[in-house]
């Protein structure tokens, strides 16, 4: 008898034994699935970071045009924007090439930047009734 009753006790340990393995590998594959979560939100955040900074730079851009239009130079133009819970900037600097002027918008939002320049032509009008500066845009690009 003593035999039989030996034998039993080690067929209890083994579910114990299963139970624990089971258990182990539903807790990794959580741990993964969670760690792949995040991974997927950290590349979301980073393309919508990269998609905004891209519009920021055009929109300085096109603020510096007006500028350049309207008074001058718009080398050092700096602005911070905040909209929809993005807050982002863009620095505008401007450089001539020959007789042409290059300005860059460098757009900044999070951790993402992009740059978008244009090649511009300045002549100065002589007749009174039109403005002063004709701005000719001869390249646009990053």
């Amino acid at each position: 008898m003593p035999e039989r009753f030996f034998a039993r006790s080690e067929k209890k340990g083994s579910a114990a034994v299963a139970m624990i393995v089971s258990l182990s590998v539903l807790l990794w594959l959580g741990g993964m699935l969670t760690r792949l979560m995040g991974t997927e939100t950290d590349t979301a955040i980073n393309f919508r970071d990269g998609i905004a900074a891209q519009y920021m730079a055009e929109a300085g851009l096109r603020r510096a045009l007006v500028v350049l239009y309207n008074s001058g130079n718009p080398s050092g133009l700096t602005e911070n924007i905040s909209r929809d819970g993005l807050t982002g900037s863009y620095r505008i600097t401007s450089a001539a090439e020959g007789a042409s002027l290059r300005v860059r918008s460098v757009g900044q939002v999070g951790a993402a930047k992009r740059s978008v320049s244009v090649l511009v032509a300045i002549s100065l009008q002589p007749d009174p009734g039109l403005p002063l500066t004709e701005l000719s845009v001869l390249g646009w690009g990053n």
